[in-house]
């Protein structure tokens, strides 16, 4: 027979022990919650200059690359962002593409992660690459930071993309000349063959606009030519 006194003592540790727990809970939420919060402000400014497409020393993607690697492994936003920055400074592409895959297992509506999958697999795997450009065309067809990069890798992707995802991206091709804040991303395609594939197919049946367009760069590049 159970002693009296024995289960009322085990029912109060019990009763302290459920009346600590959502503590506890909280603490350890809690320190998971500062790990993540120290180690992105320790890569500060890099994912904004990454997003907005800034250059910057490699010294700072790598400064990025180990800070955001004490980030908790269910971040899916920073462990995709360290693979950003690891791209940077010329991580090699498996690696990259593993650490991706892993952020988007936790961040699987991460428009950004799919583009830049796509762009790391776009040499070694040209299938799973056009997968990764669809699929990020399809969660944010009008993400402006991302348009320039996915029109570069659907020019070079073409073959594999279904008729949607390429009719996709010649409107983000479009998008580079019809929105004034992009043109500059247009300048950047335009530096690559394959950028100027997309564009001429973009504008195939607009030669007006093709023209208007080839005056707007003249007037860019004698603008920077006479500049002081």
């Amino acid at each position: 027979m159970t002693d009296p006194s024995l289960v009322k003592f085990i029912y109060r540790i019990a009763s302290g022990i459920l009346l600590l727990l959502p503590a506890i809970l909280l603490a350890c939420f809690g320190v998971v919650g500062l790990r993540n919060g120290t180690a992105e402000d320790a890569a500060v400014p890099v994912p904004i200059y990454m997003v907005a497409q800034v250059p910057m020393a490699r010294a700072a993607y790598a400064d990025a690359t180990a800070a955001l690697a004490h980030a908790d492994r269910r971040n899916g936003e920073a462990i995709i962002t360290r693979a950003e920055a690891e791209w940077h400074v010329s991580a090699p592409p498996t690696e990259v593409a593993s650490l991706l895959t892993a952020g988007l297992m936790e961040e699987p509506a991460s428009a950004r992660g799919w583009t830049l999958l796509s762009e790391v697999l776009v040499v070694t795997d040209k299938l799973k690459a056009a997968d990764a450009l669809t699929q990020a065309l399809v969660l944010a067809p009008r993400e402006y930071w991302l348009i320039e990069a996915r029109a570069r890798d659907a020019a070079i992707l073409w073959p594999e993309l279904g008729n949607d995802s390429q009719a996709m991206a010649l409107e983000q091709a479009r998008m580079l000349w019809k929105e004034p804040v992009l043109r500059n991303q247009l300048r950047l395609i335009l530096q690559t063959p394959e950028g100027v594939s997309i564009i001429n197919q973009a504008f195939a049946d607009q030669p007006d606009e093709i023209r208007a367009m080839n005056r707007w760069l003249r007037r860019e590049r004698e603008r920077e030519t006479t500049s002081p």
